[in-house]
């Protein structure tokens, strides 16, 4: 089968049968530079990245093995997979015989010739190390723990500690989960323990020439003086890990983020490798893995990429997310002269009614005005006056 060469948005929707409203082909045919979509609850984001890789690839701007995606979940990287596979298929650009539909997809580590590579950013960075960890110092033989080896390696560690540790007063498993709490929260902000340590020794310092007016304020120095203890205990773990040549999920960003910061020579590999980068569910990157992607695909290098999130569904904080990614998004992923990169919109809802979206809207309208460019959601013509909303004050 030749490689279709498409022409006309027009052609695109014949082609994947998917009437696109005019945002959604202003966000699949726009040029391959930086590039942030604020995408909106039920307004196609998915299908949007799907049909941007296969305009791209359709208008002869990039070939599909040079797209690279990334996601979170293996769910959502073998979703995207699939949709890319099939709409690429489906207009025409690959040859369905090249590909393998039987294989895992997303979360296999190597991608079919011919097929864009789809990822979570933990595998992606897992690849990154095994592929340049060496250029960092990072043994080729490191094993990734899994869920259960960690907690176990992490209650070994607290059993044998010496103490005493009179600030730690929960239950053992209880700590044992702080520990790896911590642990993780540290490697995905890239804050050192002994930074943290020195922290909570100046806090605790303020907090002891303070008048303490109520029991909420007289916690704060309580949670200081466990969080400095369980600090310590980090610093075991970390050590523990080590001397055994074993990683877990934080050390993997961690690492390929230090990697990353620190050769240069890698993000140029990896910039000639992939011409065009998707971002999934942005708002949700931790610190550590902007800096790992700005470093690589970022920093003034203008390289074509595209994140894609909204601000309003930012929900995991408490693991180290933060928003800021992709409101600041422009400035850490400048065009090549230092313009910041475009911000789009996806704003039309196709799942809910307009009287759902009317209340949705006005509940959520002190949010959107704390992050730029995010607008309210909008029904398809004609279902505006669509859905039942029904409010009671049950017993």
């Amino acid at each position: 089968m030749s490689r279709a060469r498409l022409t006309d948005p027009e052609q695109l929707k014949s082609l994947l049968g998917i009437p696109f409203t005019p945002e959604q082909i202003a966000c699949i045919t726009a040029p391959p530079a930086p590039q942030v979509i604020v995408a909106g609850a039920g307004s196609g984001k998915t299908t949007v990245m799907a049909a941007r890789v296969v305009w791209l690839a359709g208008t002869g701007q990039v070939a599909p093995e040079q797209v690279l995606g990334l996601t979170f979940t293996n769910k959502a990287a073998a979703e995207l997979s699939e949709r890319v596979r099939k709409a690429l298929v489906k207009a025409g650009v690959t040859d369905p015989d090249a590909m393998d539909p039987t294989g895992p997809g997303a979360a296999h580590p190597d991608s079919v010739p011919g097929e864009p590579l789809i990822s979570t950013y933990h595998s992606f960075a897992g690849r990154l190390l095994t592929d340049h960890g060496l250029r960092i110092g990072l043994e080729p033989t490191a094993r990734l723990l899994t869920g259960a080896a960690r907690f176990q390696l992490a209650a070994r560690v607290l059993r044998e500690a010496p103490g005493p540790y009179p600030s730690l007063t929960g239950t053992f498993s209880t700590l044992v989960s702080d520990l790896l709490a911590l642990d993780g929260e540290l490697a995905e902000h890239l804050v050192g323990p002994a930074r943290l340590r020195d922290f909570d020794a100046g806090l605790l310092d303020a907090l002891g020439r303070a008048k303490l007016s109520n029991a909420d304020l007289r916690k704060v120095p309580e949670a200081a003086a466990a969080r400095r203890e369980l600090t310590e205990l980090v610093t075991r773990y970390r050590a523990v890990k080590s001397e055994r040549d074993l990683l877990d999920f934080g050390d993997q960003i961690a690492l390929s983020a230090r990697l990353a910061r620190t050769r240069p020579e890698v993000g140029a590999i990896l910039r000639d490798q992939y011409r065009v980068v998707l971002l999934d569910e942005y708002q949700d990157t931790s610190v550590a893995q902007r800096i790992l992607l700005s470093h690589l695909f970022g920093n003034g290098t203008g390289h074509p990429v595209t994140a894609v999130g909204d601000p309003c569904q930012a929900i995991y904080g408490w693991r180290g997310a933060s928003v800021a990614n992709l409101d600041d998004f422009p400035e850490h992923f400048p065009h090549a002269d230092g313009r910041p990169a475009d911000r789009l919109a996806l704003s039309e809802n196709r799942r809910s009614g307009g009287r759902l979206l009317d209340l949705a809207n006005g509940l959520a309208a002190p949010l959107r005005v704390m992050h730029e460019g995010v607008e309210a959601l909008r029904p398809a013509p004609g279902a505006e006056r669509d859905g039942v909303v029904r409010c009671a004050l049950l017993p």
